[in-house]
């Protein structure tokens, strides 16, 4: 006896099911792309907005108050328009500034949401260290739960201090090995009190950096471990 279909729950025939699967896979794709497209328009959108006002403040031709004035603008020419609100165009100021004078970096921006950006942007004060989170947060295809959670974790840190052998990709997959970096020894290393929580490793793990020179060479090893996808 065949299959019962209905309009509500479709059973495809042995026949059938192969085409429909590739049909449903191509929407699927095509819905991501679509996804994809929009949001590269939207951060270029961000960057050349954000652009255009850092430019204006540098030249001492704007001042906080025409950002005001902007964002009401902007609100009375499309009303229910989100995003740009007054703190927004000044993050978009701050994100343009961040990035300009890096090519290598920015090649990589369009292909992560405006929220992990800013996520980002607040919570990682090192260039290396920003570079660092967009490209496993790409790689990785991280939410932006997911990236803040990595980056309470002190995972730029750890992974600056531990030995180069050591593959991100293994550290990723066995999260466990990084207990390490929570022992007695390491604990006494860093100074933290006995009672120390994120915040607390993630400031201890700063203090121990290496200076700007021996961290670029850190990260650079960590690039040429790969893969990693195309940035353009």
């Amino acid at each position: 006896m065949s299959p019962r279909r209905s309009r509500d729950n479709p059973v495809a025939s042995g026949g059938e099911a192969a085409g429909f699967n590739d049909i449903l896979a191509l929407i699927a794709g095509a819905r991501q792309q679509a996804v994809q497209a929009v949001n590269t328009v939207l951060i270029e959108l961000y960057w050349q907005v954000g652009g255009i006002i850092g430019r204006r403040i540098a030249a001492a031709e704007w001042g906080a108050g025409v950002v005001e004035r902007l964002a009401e603008r902007i609100a009375h020419e499309h009303p229910g328009l989100r995003g740009f609100t007054r703190p927004n165009l000044f993050r978009m100021r701050q994100f343009y500034e961040t990035y300009c004078g890096d090519e290598k970096v920015s090649a990589l921006l369009r292909q992560l949401p405006w929220t992990h950006h800013l996520i980002i942007l607040g919570q990682s004060k090192r260039p290396e260290e920003r570079e660092f989170y967009l490209r496993l947060a790409i790689q990785e295809r991280w939410s932006s739960r997911e990236l803040e959670r990595q980056i309470k974790g002190a995972l730029f840190e750890r992974t600056m201090l531990s030995p180069v052998k050591v593959s991100p990709a293994l550290r990723q997959t066995h999260p466990e090995a990084m207990s390490v970096f929570k022992d007695s020894y390491l604990v006494e290393f860093l100074g933290l009190p006995a009672q120390h929580g994120e915040a607390d490793l993630h400031r201890g793990l700063l203090a121990q950096l290496p200076d700007k020179k021996l961290l670029q060479a850190k990260l650079h090893e960590w690039l040429a471990q790969g893969p990693w996808e195309n940035e353009g």
